[in-house]
């Protein structure tokens, strides 16, 4: 048996630390005297080594737990997840880097957007006329649309540019829905065509575009390729009423897995 400093030694450990995993319940001392010296065993130097490089790796004490009580098919889901978690994470600091390295003083033309939580959005399809200076119409009679249906909304409308066509543009609006309205059953799909898209969390390169900016794909292609970032998926735009400026958002990555 071995006190807690030898224990400590022996493991790289700081007694501090061992004394607060044992509050946790996660490395509890083979034995504890009555006047309350702790002792470990030497079967437990394996487990001690275990949770502070679970630790050291970003895991978080209830996981850790769990693993320690779970059988080995539980344990490789485990492992599994975390492993997808670092991959995300190391992913993230390579866009932080990104963004940072291609940054410049007195220029802010591109931002970088978390949604930290999955959206449910309603789409429905329109096709607009060119030339095109506005989605406002569509805008209004999409929402008016998911207000006969008593379908509640919250924040601003989400548009997707489906086709270019020679005299007009295939486009989807989308409104995400409100947290009770998603429990409903799917709306029609006539006369709207409308469909529900879970969208999972996602981190977002973004540029402001106004209507008189007739470059704004091209310049937000030459932004994606001077920071060194890849899309991840269909990009988004985001559109306030009676304002003149939109964003172009582009999926660079889902921020969160399960």
């Amino acid at each position: 048996m071995m006190s807690i400093a030898q224990f400590a030694e022996r493991t790289g450990m700081v007694p501090s630390a061992l004394r607060f995993y044992e509050s946790k319940g996660i490395l509890v001392p083979a034995e504890r005297l009555e006047n309350g010296y702790r002792y470990y065993g030497f079967h437990q130097i394996h487990e001690a080594k275990l949770v502070n490089s679970l630790r050291q790796s970003g895991i978080s004490l209830g996981d850790i737990r769990c693993f320690l009580e779970a059988e080995e098919s539980t344990r490789s889901e485990l492992l599994a997840r975390w492993r997808r978690e670092a991959e995300a994470r190391l992913l993230s600091v390579q866009i932080a880097s990104q963004y940072l390295n291609g940054m410049e003083p007195g220029r802010g033309s591109l931002h970088l957007i978390n949604w930290e939580e999955p959206l449910t959005v309603i789409w429905q399809p329109f096709l607009v006329d060119k030339p095109v200076n506005s989605y406002s119409r569509e805008m209004k009679q999409a929402a008016a649309r998911l207000h006969d249906l008593n379908i509640r909304t919250q924040g601003s409308s989400l548009i997707k540019v489906m086709d270019s066509l020679p005299h007009a543009v295939l486009i989807e609006v989308g409104y995400q829905i409100c947290t009770e309205s998603s429990q409903k059953p799917t709306p029609p799909k006539t006369p709207s065509e409308a469909y529900l898209e879970s969208i999972p969390p996602t981190l977002f390169v973004s540029v402001d575009s106004s209507w008189e900016d007739t470059f704004a794909c091209m310049r937000t292609i030459r932004f994606l390729q001077k920071f060194g970032f890849e899309p991840a998926g269909k990009r988004l735009e985001r559109h306030y009423p009676d304002s003149p400026i939109f964003e172009i958002m582009i999926p660079v990555m889902q921020t969160r897995f399960s």
